[in-house]
């Protein structure tokens, strides 16, 4: 389930909700409020399915969603393409098509890591 963070208690390497796409925290700069105003919280993120960096002035105390995030291991059945592969998940035993990174060199077999956000699947590497 989703939670709500507030702006200015983001950390590096949390992940937030930027455009409607799951991020991860780069940086995070505050200022200090004003005489008139409030602090306000400067986010840098990267985006976890795009890699396209993202940049967010928020107030401190904005809140801002956090994904639902679930870290998987999982067994490849089956590889269709170099990057398409067919996992099959160790916990449910579901098997999904994925897409494989390029520079990721697995085969038939080997375990990999993967991300759950919000439905959609993220392969992060192989698994020892």
């Amino acid at each position: 389930m989703p939670q709500q963070v507030e702006a200015g208690k983001l950390r590096n390497g949390s992940f937030v909700m930027i455009d409607g796409e799951p991020c991860e925290v780069r940086s995070v700069s505050k200022s200090s409020p004003g005489k008139h105003g409030s602090a306000k919280a400067k986010i840098k993120a990267r985006g976890l399915f795009d890699d396209k960096d993202r940049h967010i002035t928020k107030p401190g105390d904005a809140m801002m969603m956090s994904p639902d995030l679930d870290k998987k291991v999982g067994q490849i059945v089956s590889k269709e393409s170099e990057t398409v592969a067919q996992v099959m998940d160790m916990d449910s035993y579901e098997t999904e098509e994925m897409q494989i990174p390029e520079d990721l060199d697995v085969s038939e077999g080997d375990k990999i890591d993967f991300w759950v956000v919000d439905d959609r699947k993220l392969v992060k590497g192989k698994a020892e």
